[in-house]
């Protein structure tokens, strides 16, 4: 089996001309372990097989370890199996980027008719992310504003529960290509809420009225389903989600006593083509 480096330098070397320096926007050659612009720009292959394309500091504070372990068990348990199964059928061949991979599971499950790459700007994630090993796909620290990423190199930009950079996508996106974005609904994840005290309706108002502004044409599909939470994942589920941060320690402590036995999943997948 291949060294997580080389197993990156090889993906890298079929795939050079789909990246472009983030400083200079020129294209790389891969020298050994190294990325190297036409102005001599370096980004270096960690030994986890993740090239840091960021101008600061990634995040190893707030998405961590701690959140995307729970977080991969329960989608590896099927939690949003009916959310990419919906995915599925909207991927069209060609290359596709996981905008805010986190820790890689939803890219390792989507089969594409393609290359694979995600970025993330938590070093804990995209880390996790090359130890799925039976995934061909290449991860990166990487900044939403400026990717590092060739021009009309993308067939599909998928974007599930993170921010967006419209005008960045549009620029990856050949002609005729996609976003599919998904964002939580009124009830997505309300029994984690209402354990944690928190609003459990979810407004999602804006979020679409942004994506309907950059993709007129748009198709909407609504995904809502309850997932039984299996016995050992329980604790997990209160682990899983940037909600935990809200809570006190001792709070938690006491959730934990009785933690929710399902999962609401209600979502919106939003689905729009680059004119």
């Amino acid at each position: 089996m291949l060294k997580k480096i080389d197993k990156t330098a090889h993906y890298l070397a079929q795939n050079i001309d789909l990246l472009r320096c983030p400083l200079c926007h020129t294209s790389f050659h891969l020298d050994h372990y190294a990325l190297i612009c036409d102005n001599r720009h370096t980004y270096n292959i960690s030994k986890k097989g993740v090239v840091n394309f960021l101008t600061i500091k990634p995040d190893t504070t707030h998405y961590t370890r701690k959140m995307f372990e729970p977080r991969r068990k329960l989608i590896q348990a099927g939690m949003y199996a009916p959310v990419l199964s919906e995915i599925q059928t909207m991927l069209t061949p060609g290359n596709l980027l996981d905008v805010g991979s986190g820790e890689g599971s939803f890219l390792e499950l989507l089969d594409v008719a393609g290359h694979k790459f995600g970025f993330d700007i938590a070093l804990d994630g995209v880390n996790m992310a090359t130890d799925l090993t039976d995934m061909q796909a290449f991860f990166s620290l990487s900044d939403l504003t400026n990717l590092p990423f060739a021009d009309q190199s993308m067939a599909t930009v998928l974007n599930i529960f993170t921010p967006s950079n419209y005008r960045e996508f549009n620029r990856v996106l050949g002609h005729g290509a996609q976003v599919i974005k998904v964002i939580p609904d009124r009830y997505y994840l309300q029994e984690l809420r209402s354990a944690f005290g928190l609003p459990v309706d979810y407004d999602n108002r804006d979020v679409l009225a942004k994506f309907t502004e950059n993709f007129p044409g748009l198709t909407q599909k609504e995904v809502k389903y309850e997932f039984e939470l299996p016995k050992n994942l329980q604790q997990d589920f209160l682990s899983m989600s940037p909600l935990e941060w809200r809570i006190s320690e001792a709070d938690k402590l006491e959730i934990a006593k009785n933690p929710p036995k399902k999962a609401t999943i209600h979502v919106q997948i939003l689905q729009g083509y680059k004119s």
